[in-house]
């Protein structure tokens, strides 16, 4: 496509005005490809930025959004320009990109559109009008899978805020008729003895704050982290307490295991008491720190009316949570396969 610039023939009725500036990234070494691109499609109102290094086109990407990409696949050297295509793809994945090639080749096709292309085009004065036609069309796709993506988004959210606001309404039903029969709504919400599994190869801490005595509480020692997960397995427990330094088993391994494997139970982990203690909070995407510096066991027990009454909330959500399962089960299983469609959809653009 060396002679393009000496190739363009642009014809006023071949237009498509409802792309008028549409963002186009062209990435070539060679800058008469770049003018005559440039000719080609700002005579049809898109917007052409030309570089010649593949840094630079990265880092445009970074900054804005481009619908379509043109990509010499031997820019900086053959066939660099694959690896780029699919770099691009993965930081713009709505923009559609079409490799550029001086050569015919299957293999050279195969690769890019592996890495993303949605096209492989021969560059030559005979491929121009092939060119400006898959620009156009790919722009199209590309602002359309825009468009279809926002209402998608929205659809979702409208969608998550609407089952929100249902359950809400199922759980002010559910503690309305509790109130009417005269039930406590913190029935069966472990209003029972709060059973606490501590995991720690000394006995200071569990001694210390069993002595403490504090009412609704039982502590149940365990002293490796086999022994706790032997434990945890023969009996519920409603908190997890894991040493940090227990040697036989790495204590994040257990605290996963446990919080994984007990969903009902809540596990913290903790270091001391000592200057530089704390208890942590393991939550699903890591964990968060509830007391630092931790140095007195009298921190934690001041807090445990707290943490009991976190507990209680988070069982009776479990409750209102299971009775709205059951009582829409059909409800949302078509909200689930609805949801993952929009998904797929906002995740899998075409091209």
């Amino acid at each position: 496509m060396t002679t393009i610039e000496h190739s363009v023939q642009y014809r006023q009725s071949s237009g498509d005005y409802s792309l008028i500036g549409v963002e186009v990234l062209v990435l070539d070494g060679d800058v008469r490809v770049h003018a005559g691109i440039q000719q080609l499609l700002s005579e049809a109102h898109l917007h052409v930025t030309c570089v010649t290094d593949a840094a630079e086109a990265l880092e445009l990407v970074e900054k804005q959004f481009f619908s379509v990409m043109l990509v010499d696949i031997d820019t900086p050297n053959p066939p660099a320009g694959i690896s780029t295509i699919a770099t691009l793809k993965e930081r713009s994945p709505t923009s559609m990109i079409i490799a550029l090639t001086p050569r015919r080749s299957y293999d050279d096709a195969v690769e890019a559109v592996r890495a993303g292309a949605i096209d492989l085009i021969l560059k030559s004065p005979d491929s121009v009008a092939y060119l400006k036609e898959r620009v156009f069309d790919a722009a199209g796709r590309s602002v359309g899978k825009r468009e279809v993506d926002t209402i998608l988004d929205d659809i979702r959210r409208v969608h998550d805020e609407f089952l929100r606001h249902f359950m809400d309404a199922e759980r002010r039903a559910i503690e309305a008729t509790d109130r009417a029969a005269g039930r406590d709504p913190n029935r069966n919400v472990g209003n029972e003895e709060l059973r606490v599994l501590v995991i720690d190869e000394v006995d200071d801490f569990v001694t210390a704050i069993s002595e403490a005595n504090p009412a609704h509480f039982q502590f149940v020692h365990a002293t490796s982290g086999g022994e706790g997960l032997d434990r945890i397995s023969t009996a519920p427990f409603h908190y997890a307490m894991v040493a940090e330094d227990i040697s036989d088993l790495p204590a994040k391994t257990i605290a996963r295991t446990i919080r994984n494997q007990h969903s009902d139970t809540v596990v913290l982990t903790f270091l001391g008491p000592s200057d530089n203690g704390k208890v942590e909070l393991v939550e699903t995407l890591g964990t968060r720190t509830i007391i630092a510096p931790f140095n007195d066991v009298q921190q934690l027990l001041v807090r445990l009316d707290e943490l009991a009454e976190a507990w209680r909330a988070k069982a009776r959500e479990r409750r209102y949570t299971q009775a709205f399962k059951e009582r829409h089960y059909d409800f949302l299983r078509r909200y689930v396969e609805i949801k993952t469609k929009i998904d797929r959809a906002l995740r899998d653009g075409p091209g």
